[in-house]
Formats: structure tokens, sequence, C-alpha cells
């Protein structure tokens, strides 16, 4: 496993036992406020895998037109 996969489900199981003992100490609102906090940081997540797709996508378009140009000029050139 990679260094920050270890470190990822370190943090991820801290923040859950966190939630739980805070719980059991009828300590709902700071319970609640790691919940919140580990929703943004899966939201954030979520937007960043989507923001790199959207990249890739892009630049996979553009390298099919650029090729598809550099084909239709091959084939009349020749």
């Amino acid at each position: 496993m990679r260094k920050g996969t270890k470190w990822t489900l370190w943090i991820l199981g801290l923040m859950l036992a966190a939630i739980f003992i805070n719980f059991y100490m009828n300590l709902y609102s700071f319970a609640y406020a790691l919940i919140t906090v580990l929703l943004l940081v899966f939201m954030g997540w979520g937007f960043l895998a989507k923001l790199k797709n959207d990249v890739r996508q892009h630049e996979d378009h553009h390298r099919r037109e650029l090729q598809t140009a550099i084909d239709d000029i091959d084939q009349y050139t020749r």
C-alpha cells in the first residue's frame, strides 16, 4: 500500500472513532461538526476527481481531432 493511502486510512479511522466517542460521551454538536468536516472532505475529493476526469476528456478530444486532421492531410497528399 502506498504511504499516502495509509495516512488517509488512518485519518479516516481516527475521524470515525472520534465521531463514535463523541456520540457516546453525549457531545452531539462536536460529533455532528466532525461529520460535516468528513462530508466536506469527501465532496472536495469528488470534485477533484470529476475535474481531473473532465480535463482528461478535453485533452483526449483535442488529441483525436488533431490525429484526424493529420490523417486527412496524409490521405490527400499521397
